[in-house]
């Protein structure tokens, strides 16, 4: 067996188990996507039904509540940044922290912004770039996602309450379909500014007069951490939605080249392979002829 034909069968074996991992991996990434996908739905219904009795509320009349309230001026940001741990997901980190550097672009690179990373991949893009990062947090397990939720929203309420900080803002990427991803820049707080426009109609929405039991600020200390949360746990199930399935979408794609390269391959082999036998049938006839002109 030639050199070449063995270098060849050699390439094909690595090329298939290479094609079995990312195979493997897409596996993974579909039962991940489809257990986080489902935590997503759950919340959705909810948060816009939040979010429909918090513009109600607002509406009675104005609220004097410290997370409502617009800062005169802005001079302290802090941003949650939310990427990925590990790689293989396709372009998902690099188009969020695009979003990330467009965003300190049109802030002017300022010292004011300060970064709570999600994910160690947007937090060495940050330290890269010489920006101020309080923290880092990795990305939990499907399981382990309720407990850094509310991690998240009680840093990000704190810092606010406290006036630590004037706005707080969100990058992620959004979830429109599993084809359509797209990296976003949220308002948390002040809340006012964050609460979602009901969408306009054909009919303009009639007002009702509430009643309102027990007082407006009684409700509103109700409803407002639980809007709070299910935002933050928007943003985040969005996130690693996004994630998977750009890892899925990317793995898929590294199995279909690994098959076009194993059958491009095995094309080679067999050429080569017709080769080597048209080579030794020619020397064998040569070596007949040979012997009977002696």
């Amino acid at each position: 067996m030639s050199a070449s034909l063995r270098q060849v069968r050699r390439r094909i074996k690595s090329v298939e188990g290479t094609k079995k991992m990312t195979h493997a991996m897409e596996m993974v990434a579909a039962a991940k996507l489809k257990r986080l996908q489902d935590l997503l739905a759950c919340s959705n219904r909810y948060i816009s039904e939040l979010a429909r009795m918090l513009r109600t509320l607002v509406r009675e009349k104005p609220l004097a509540h410290p997370l409502l309230a617009e800062r005169a001026e802005v001079k302290r940001t802090l941003v949650f940044l939310i990427t990925s741990d590990t790689g293989l997901c396709g372009s998902y980190n690099s188009n969020v922290i695009d979003r990330a550097n467009q965003f300190l672009t049109s802030r002017g690179f300022t010292s004011s912004i300060q970064f709570i990373t999600l994910g160690r991949n947007g937090a060495a893009y940050l330290k890269r770039n010489k920006q101020t990062v309080l923290r880092e947090l990795a990305i939990p397990r499907p399981q382990q996602v309720d407990g850094m939720i509310r991690e998240v929203t009680k840093i990000a309420t704190e810092s606010f309450a406290n006036q630590e900080t004037d706005e707080t803002v969100f990058i992620y990427t959004h979830v429109q379909s599993l084809a359509s991803l797209k990296p976003r820049i949220c308002m948390l707080f002040p809340i006012e500014s964050s609460i979602p426009q009901e969408p306009q109609g054909f009919f303009e929405p009639v007002p009702v007069d509430y009643i309102l039991e027990p007082d407006l600020d009684q409700i509103l200390e109700i409803i407002l951490p639980e809007y709070i949360e299910t935002t933050v746990a928007q943003f985040v199930k969005h996130a690693l939605v996004a994630e998977q399935a750009s890892r899925m979408m990317a793995m898929r794609q590294a199995t279909d080249n690994a098959k076009k390269m194993i059958d491009s391959l095995t094309l080679l082999r067999n050429k080569v392979r017709q080769a080597t036998i048209t080579k030794e049938l020619i020397e064998v006839v040569s070596g007949s002829r040979a012997q009977k002109e002696r």
